[in-house]
């Protein structure tokens, strides 16, 4: 069903499919001015420093951006902010191993005029190696503050684009005045995808394939010629310079690590053949169906980063719909079940072959990724190898463990602090810390009311959200107010959202309420094409304080709601 939200939002979204970013200064999670003290303590806390390695009643301290020390007998520094750590959780801040973090995404090449398809611009043909994420680089953007928020201190960036986009970076998640200080270490990765050309070649996968192979043989033959002019230029034709060429060069001498977008087996498959046939290093990225690739990712030596996406869980048919289905849509209902629970386990299945992986954020809502790793927890992957992929493993694969993904003496000071074991329900994160600066969280109490299971779990008569809320929806173009009235009939919740300015009623879809948590989606038709929009957060007594995310343009922005007549 097609929703319409109201006028002013409505504007906001038809405005995001043309600009596709936009930076809001922040939400959730404001940094305030610059720090009286960057020397900390945490005290008596358990601290979690590494997978499986667990200290309690410890301290850590934290000056100038490093962990100064850590243990059970430390001294407090006399000029330490001191953090009572008492029932709190330390860990090491988690790492994002492939996502557009940070970056802007530019406005579409226009096609040349009198374009000749077999052999387009570079620029049109999305083959642009020689650029970097921080051509792209925005301090202002909400995706940094967003997943920080989730408990991330580090991510390695990638800039938008087509085939070869450009190099990644390893990225702090902080707030910063300068885009340099954002950045760990640069241009670690040659960045690529198959995502052909519109119109033009390379234009469907074995036309990338192909040109993936013109573009490393040419630059393995321009190196040689380029090092011998340098060695001896006597008599030797002077190369001629190619931007191109040259950013394939450190791939070639494998100073630098192919990263590869590939959600599915084929794109996996792909990735690995060009790989074997030209010699290069290889991450792959984004990875969606890995089930059956655990020994080729074993042999190969792959770098691998799963996604955080996961797909809905199907639906189970019961009673009178069972009886009414046909052999055949049975069939094909228990093999979406198969794939569902394939997809939910190759995580598990992934760790108990051996291959250390990390995660990818690339395609996933940042509100979503701690129910994600629920769900794979929930399907047989242990919290240790989860944790060894938020933070080890993704350390490791992208070479930045010596420095950062163990709370250790020395390593820079990205930590988690969190009011109870991470990987159980009802934690929260109380504070982040990236490179050494301190971030605050507000820690919701849950309604007693709230803590019931799914739709269903209270009489109407005394649940908490039935009846009318007036909302105010922050947008950059300032706030919209109106009232959301929410219904339930036996287990199921209804909703619709009117606006103060007189714009249709929107329905509400999948509304859940449980555990005090209050979520629901609704789609809106912006200039034909439809956009889901995300809403999630904790109902406190009367108040509803939550997020709006739109994954398909990295963009979030908050939400607040008070109950009428109480």
């Amino acid at each position: 069903m097609k929703l319409l939200l109201t006028k002013t939002i409505r504007a906001v979204f038809l405005m995001l499919l043309t600009v596709s970013t936009i930076g809001l200064n922040a939400q959730s999670d404001p940094s305030g001015e610059s720090a009286v003290t960057r020397t900390f303590a945490i005290t008596n806390a358990t601290v979690i420093q590494a997978p499986g390695k667990e200290l309690k009643g410890a301290t850590v301290v934290i000056k100038n951006g490093l962990i100064q020390a850590v243990g059970t007998n430390v001294t407090v520094p006399k000029n330490a902010q001191v953090i009572d750590g008492k029932d709190m959780f330390v860990y090491a801040a988690f790492i994002d191993g492939l996502s557009n973090t940070g970056a802007k995404r530019p406005e579409n090449m226009p096609r040349p005029n009198n374009l000749f398809s077999p052999d387009p611009p570079n620029d049109y043909a999305g083959i642009t190696p020689e650029h970097s994420l921080l051509d792209q680089l925005d301090i202002e953007s909400n995706t940094i503050a967003s997943l920080r928020k989730e408990g991330f201190g580090v991510s390695h960036s990638v800039p938008f684009g087509r085939m070869l986009p450009g190099s990644g970076s390893i990225i702090l998640l902080g707030d910063k005045k300068h885009a340099d200080e954002l950045v760990l270490s640069k241009d670690i990765s040659m960045f690529t995808q198959f995502a052909g050309a519109p119109g033009a070649y390379p234009g469907n996968v074995l036309g990338i394939m192909a040109k993936w192979r013109n573009l490393y043989r040419n630059a393995e033959n321009n190196k040689k010629h380029y090092d011998s002019y340098a060695q001896n230029p006597s008599g030797i034709e002077r190369p001629e310079r190619d931007r191109v060429t040259e950013a394939f060069f450190p791939v070639v001498t494998k100073q630098q690590s192919v990263m590869f977008d590939v959600s599915s087996v084929l794109e996996v498959q792909r990735a690995i053949r060009l790989q074997k046939d030209l010699g290069f290093k290889l991450m792959v990225g984004n990875v969606k169906q890995a089930w059956d690739l655990g020994q080729m990712f074993k042999d190969n030596g792959t770098g691998v980063f799963l996604s955080l996406d996961l797909p809905d869980a199907p639906k189970e048919a019961k009673g009178k719909d069972l009886d009414e289905m046909t052999e055949e849509t049975k069939r094909l209902e228990a093999r979406k079940v198969d794939f569902y629970k394939k997809y939910v386990g190759q995580a598990a299945s992934l760790a108990t072959s051996g291959v250390k992986f990390g995660f990818s954020s690339l395609d996933v809502t940042s509100t979503k990724v701690k129910a994600n790793l629920l769900t794979m927890i929930e399907n047989g992957l242990s919290e240790t190898d989860a944790l060894a992929a938020l933070t080890t493993n993704a350390a490791g694969i992208l070479g930045i463990d010596k420095i950062t993904g163990t709370v250790e003496t020395g390593k820079i000071a990205n930590i988690m602090v969190s009011n109870a074991p991470y990987f159980t329900k009802d934690s929260q994160i109380k504070f982040m810390f990236v490179d050494g600066d301190k971030y605050d969280f507000e820690i919701k109490e849950k309604s007693a009311a709230g803590n019931g299971n799914r739709a269903g779990s209270a009489a109407a008569g005394n649940d908490p959200i039935v009846g009318t809320w007036s909302y105010n929806f922050e947008t950059p173009q300032g706030a919209s107010t109106g009232k959301m009235t929410f219904a339930k009939d036996g287990g199921t919740y209804t909703g619709s959202m009117t606006s103060n300015d007189g714009a249709p009623d929107a329905n509400m879809q999948e509304i859940v309420f449980a555990n005090g948590t209050l979520s629901f989606i609704f789609m809106i038709d912006a200039g034909g094409q439809s956009v889901e929009l995300v809403v999630s957060g904790t109902v406190t007594g009367n108040q509803y304080d939550a997020e709006v995310t739109v994954s398909a343009f990295n963009f979030s922005t908050p939400m607040s709601a008070t109950k009428d007549g109480q």
